[in-house]
């Protein structure tokens, strides 16, 4: 064989090598329709850094963030909006906990409040959060009437009947019940690779992003991206510092909805989360 032939087959080796190397870097990624049964697969690249691969993750989920008015970044002409003490939202980060093999919903109390529950695997009669932001104790659910109506059981109960038809005879969960005030919808949600989420503790003020608990998936070093059935759950963060973040909607709403889908900046707090007294917790809302 030739030196030419040989460097040939030299390169040809080399390239599908490298492709080898590509393709383990990209994950399948599954994602469910808003009814919970179409499934599909998209392809991501998975970032070099991890966040959660840090040994130290604390400066993210020791302190609470303070949510303002961010649009200044990137327009310093706007006239913003200025929040204070107790009217401003804060958010706080945890790690998710989530058992191996369980089923994972999304919920939303009305256009309110995003949720999210896990179901354990052959544990049909639990329900857990994941954070606190709606409810901290297990709920215990019951179906009746061939899965038509859903009994869900806290310290405060509650019963609803399902709105429209049964669309998941696997997940019966997946769909709308109640009415008024307290309607609800779930959704089923892959959270593989989500190994944060946070959560805003209080409605944003003219701003159409709900409060509520946010899984989130990181895409980069520097950027996380919720994961939501619903499109108005779809968020990015973008580090900008250790102490700054900027949050970014990444939906539009219908012209029969209000509310700004626009940037908000996110600020840590000097103070870790238990280095706070009473009187600065409510003075800041955070009790």
């Amino acid at each position: 064989m030739n030196v030419f032939k040989k460097i040939g087959l030299l390169f040809f080796i080399i390239s599908i090598v490298l492709i080898g190397c590509r393709n383990s870097n990209e994950k399948k990624e599954m994602y469910v329709d808003q009814e919970g049964i179409i499934e599909y697969e998209v392809e991501i690249e998975s970032p070099e850094v991890l966040f959660y691969e840090l040994e130290d993750s604390s400066s993210l989920t020791d302190h609470y963030w303070s949510i303002s008015d961010g649009r200044y970044y990137e327009n310093n002409s706007v006239e913003t909006y200025d929040w204070v003490g107790r009217m401003t939202p804060n958010v706080v980060f945890n790690k998710v906990e989530i058992p191996s093999g369980s089923d994972v919903y999304q919920a939303r109390l009305r256009k309110d409040l995003f949720y999210f529950l896990y179901q354990v695997e052959k544990e049909n009669g639990k329900l857990y959060p994941i954070g606190t932001a709606y409810e901290k104790e297990p709920f215990d659910i019951e179906f009746r009437k061939n899965n038509s109506n859903i009994l869900l059981f806290t310290r405060a109960s509650y019963s609803g009947d399902r709105v429209g038809k049964q669309e998941n005879g696997k997940y019966p969960l997946v769909g709308t019940w109640g009415k008024d005030s307290r309607l609800k919808e779930f959704r089923l949600i892959n959270s593989i690779g989500c190994y944060y989420y946070m959560e805003i503790d209080r409605e944003i003020p003219f701003w159409a992003v709900r409060r509520g608990t946010y899984l989130l998936r990181q895409i980069s070093e520097d950027t996380f991206e919720t994961i939501s059935a619903f499109p108005d759950g779809r968020l990015r963060l973008e580090i900008i510092s250790e102490r700054e973040m900027l949050l970014r909607p990444l939906f539009t709403l219908p012209e029969d909805e209000e509310g700004l889908v626009d940037l908000l900046i996110m600020k840590r707090s000097i103070y870790k989360i238990d280095e706070y007294d009473d009187e600065m917790k409510y003075y800041y809302g955070l009790d």
